[in-house]
């Protein structure tokens, strides 16, 4: 019994520690994004409340780079790829897991072996192909690829034929119920969690996309928030740490509220699907 409460408390001590290691450095950033007196010096020694409280270095950084434009410009690529995405995926995995049509499992281990590329090795024939469409610098690219979520269609196929019964679907079709009504009207309605993970997922990766919005936009007025803050931070205020903070703050609070209101989604969609992005 004394053993088992010495390991409790050793447990917790270890785990307090790696939350300061966690919690600090992100109220330091707060701290430094808050201070008047942080524009072009890091505060020596560390003090954990602004000398000076002001949105100074928020204002500044509104001035020297468009940061609400790649908000929304953000914000509409990732609702848009989301939608997308999970409906999409929604209806494939419902047509595997359910589906009788030829070549179904050909199909399937197809879809499986798109997740087993890396998106690197697919970058230069998906620019290759975008440019052909004359489609460089606008957000299709971005967009276009949620209708091909292959993850997304695994996943839903694998929830779909685990939790919802071929019974369901028989009663429907002596209802007199076709394909479509028994979709939105059982299949749908019975996936919440499923759909809440994908959202989250698609959400999580599309808010920190980098390397693809990065190559097929090219006016930096259409680039997107990861990329914008990037760009900032290699600019000639690279040096200004007051302003970088701020901006990397902004970048970041939609995933905090997204966290701190779906964080039962999100947990669960880590110990579900194991992918954590």
């Amino acid at each position: 019994m004394k053993y088992a409460k010495r390991r409790k408390r050793i447990l917790s001590v270890i785990l307090t520690v790696l939350l300061l290691f966690i919690v600090v450095p992100v109220w330091w950033a707060f701290v430094i994004a808050f201070d008047r007196f942080a524009l072009d010096r890091l505060p020596f020694p560390i003090r954990f409340w602004p000398r000076e409280l002001s949105v100074y270095n928020f204002t500044y950084a509104f001035d020297m780079i468009p940061i609400w434009r790649y908000f929304f410009n953000t914000l509409g690529v990732t609702l848009s790829n989301t939608a997308i995405s999970v409906a999409v995926s929604l209806m494939c995995g419902y047509a595997f897991a359910k589906g009788k049509f030829p070549f179904k499992k050909t199909l399937f281990m197809l879809i499986l072996a798109v997740m087993m590329l890396p998106f690197e090795s697919r970058l230069v024939p998906l620019f290759l192909q975008y440019r052909s469409w004359k489609m460089l610098n606008t957000y299709w690219p971005l967009i276009l690829g949620g209708f091909a979520y292959a993850y997304g269609i695994f996943f839903a196929r694998q929830n779909i034929d685990a939790n919802i019964p071929d019974a369901l679907r028989e009663s429907a079709y002596l209802d007199g119920a076709g394909e479509w009504r028994i979709f939105l009207s059982i299949v749908v309605p019975l996936s919440g969690p499923l759909i809440a993970t994908l959202c989250i997922l698609q959400v999580l990766a599309n808010w920190n996309a980098y390397l693809w919005p990065l190559v097929v936009i090219s006016d930096s007025s259409k680039q997107l928030i990861s990329v914008g803050v990037s760009l900032f931070n290699t600019s000639v205020t690279t040096t200004y740490y007051g302003p970088r903070m701020a901006v990397a703050l902004i970048s970041a609070l939609p995933l905090v509220v997204l966290f701190l209101f779906f964080q039962k989604y999100i947990v669960a969609s880590i110990s579900i699907s194991g992918i954590k992005q």
